[in-house]
């Protein structure tokens, strides 16, 4: 019971991250759309690296989801 706990606190933890990164993506495009240069393009950037690091956290959290509600064998 204590695994699936701590396998729900991830998905969400991972969740609000990954929201939090798609908003700070958006205002990154709309600085750079209104002109301000380089502060738009750091956190564009920075926004785009942290979200190729939750894609890997995602597949991760789906991996382990996957193996955990696999259906066992009765041998």
């Amino acid at each position: 019971m204590a695994d699936k706990q701590v396998f729900n606190h991830q998905v969400r933890q991972t969740a609000l991250i990954t929201v939090a990164l798609v908003f700070a993506l958006v205002f990154g495009i709309s600085l750079l759309a209104s002109g301000d240069w380089i502060p738009g393009a750091i956190i564009a950037l920075v926004t785009v690296a942290g979200l190729s690091l939750q894609t890997r956290v995602i597949v991760r959290l789906c991996r382990e989801g996957a193996t955990s509600s696999a259906p066992r064998s009765k041998h």
